[in-house]
């Protein structure tokens, strides 16, 4: 037996498999003969390769002129992606400028991030002068500082670059009458804008001065743009930092590409309380020679509207006038059902109806919005412009949609308003405000939602969790806890035939 092992031992040194190491690996000496075989072949094809690189050096190494082209190659895709990359933030930059907001997307545009913003967002959409200013047809609503993209803004010395904590605390809110005939704006001037120690500067309050008269009586001009040529200002009294105030301003001349302004700064008040000037000025603003160039900048928008038929010769041709019935209530107040119900009525009569119901709209043009206040927003916003096109068309849009906040309605008010090509009235809006209390509609509840929400299941929702503003002055009240359905619709189609929105032989 150890004889065996000493014969195995020297085998395998041998044949070079190793040491005789406990667990070595035996290799047979006819397995490795064929190892040894396989080693000098590679040796000597080694040997050859090496031998033919020495003799042919061109073989292993590439032209210098394919080496000029592939360097060239390379240097253009890396110059192409590099411009290519650096180019991206100017596209984007350029896209923002020439797609500005209208005055009633810049509404939606601003949410408060921090409890002093929340504070001063709400007292500024609730105060009185804010519902006056609401009320009056003859005024747009807009934030007019958000319309400039943040790109711009952050290289200009404008009130919209001092908008953040502490400064502008939130967007300015103005109300321009239309014809560039006046305007209205309230600010909050926070505590870092000062000039001495709870005084603000009264470089800020020239910009605003600035700013307003400019945007009152640029809708008075040709092409609806100018510059400030002079402006004299008097400072009546210190502003104080940390408080409201409210920029008055009228076009009081224009002539030809010129227009005069005069306006003013003074405190915001309640009612029956009598405000403090702060600040006066005049102006003079003059439009330049070149103002059709540069009015294709600044409505900063690539988009032009392509004029069909006016709307009162679509209305000949279809022999109807296109309007929108706007019902808003509270959920299980009974809309859906007498907007049904009033859509069947008129397309008995003959004339062309369409119902948008808030549950439907959700399956399709809505499917990607939720029921946070921004979603409700654009839920409401979307729906406004289809009915205005419905409308448009010579067609009655019937909604049927919650719309708890008045400033959505509102906005869906001038959208119609203000969607008119020449020799074109306004389309006639009408808001009906389907009333029932609370506990009705609890009490109904078809689906289940107030209980849901009652138990905490259904987060903001209208009535329970989240508000419902009642509409201040709406078309047709309707007490849908007191009048049938058959007595809602013959109702609304009273209103309809008095204001003659639709023929007086269909009621006959």
């Amino acid at each position: 037996m150890l004889f065996t092992r000493r014969l195995l031992r020297h085998s395998a040194r041998c044949f070079g498999v190793g040491g005789a190491s406990h667990g070595a690996r035996i290799v047979s000496p006819l397995k490795n003969s064929a190892l040894i075989s396989q080693h000098r072949f590679f040796t000597i094809h080694s040997h050859l390769r090496s031998a033919s690189e020495a003799v042919n050096p061109a073989s292993r190494q590439p032209s210098r002129f394919r080496n000029a082209l592939s360097l060239l190659a390379v240097a253009v895709l890396f110059t192409g992606a590099g411009f290519t990359v650096a180019a991206i933030p100017a596209f984007q930059a350029a896209n923002a400028f020439l797609n500005r907001p209208t005055d009633a997307e810049t509404l939606l545009m601003f949410f408060p991030e921090d409890a002093t913003s929340r504070e001063v967002e709400q007292f500024l959409q609730n105060h009185p002068l804010t519902t006056e200013m609401r009320s009056n047809p003859e005024f747009s609503e807009a934030r007019p500082h958000l319309k400039t993209p943040p790109s711009h803004t952050k290289h200009s010395l404008t009130i919209g670059s001092l908008i953040g904590p502490g400064k502008i605390v939130v967007p300015p809110i103005s109300w321009t009458e239309h014809g560039g005939k006046s305007l209205v704006s309230i600010s909050y001037l926070g505590s870092d804008v000062c000039g001495h120690p709870g005084i603000v500067h009264g470089g800020l309050l020239a910009t605003m001065l600035d700013e307003g008269l400019a945007w009152c009586c640029f809708g008075a001009l040709p092409n609806k743009v100018g510059m400030t040529v002079n402006l004299n200002i008097n400072y009546r009294n210190p502003t104080p930092a940390g408080a409201f105030v409210v920029l008055r301003a009228r076009t009081t001349k224009v002539e030809g590409r010129k227009a005069w302004v005069e306006g003013r700064i003074e405190t915001l008040v309640g009612e029956g309380e009598t405000p403090v000037v702060l600040a006066e000025a005049q102006a003079l603003f003059v439009e330049p020679r070149q103002a059709a160039n540069m009015a294709r900048l600044y409505p900063m928008s690539n988009i032009t509207w392509h004029p069909s038929l006016s709307r009162h010769e679509r209305n000949q041709l279809r022999k109807q006038r296109g309007f929108t019935i706007w019902f808003t209530g509270l959920s299980a107040s009974g809309k859906s059902t007498i907007a049904t119900a009033l859509e069947q009525h008129l397309l008995h009569l003959g004339l062309a109806a369409y119902r948008l119901d808030g549950d439907n709209v959700r399956f399709g043009l809505n499917k990607d919005l939720g029921f946070s206040e921004r979603d409700r927003n654009e839920n409401i916003r979307r729906i406004a412009e289809v009915a205005k096109l419905f409308a448009d068309s010579a067609t009655v849009a019937i909604t049927s949609f919650i719309s708890p906040y008045r400033s959505d309605r509102k906005i869906a008010r001038e959208l119609h308003a203000s969607a008119s090509q020449a020799g074109d009235d306004p389309i006639p809006f009408i808001e009906v405000f389907v009333d029932v209390p609370i506990e009705v509609a609890e009490k109904r509840d078809p689906k289940g939602l107030y209980k849901k929400a009652r138990a905490g299941e259904i987060k903001e929702f209208t009535g329970i969790s989240a508000p419902y503003e009642e509409p201040e002055s709406p078309e047709i009240l309707l007490k849908a806890d007191q009048l049938s359905v058959e007595e809602s619709v013959a109702k609304i189609t009273k209103y309809l035939l008095s204001e003659k929105l639709i023929p007086a032989e269909l009621g006959q």
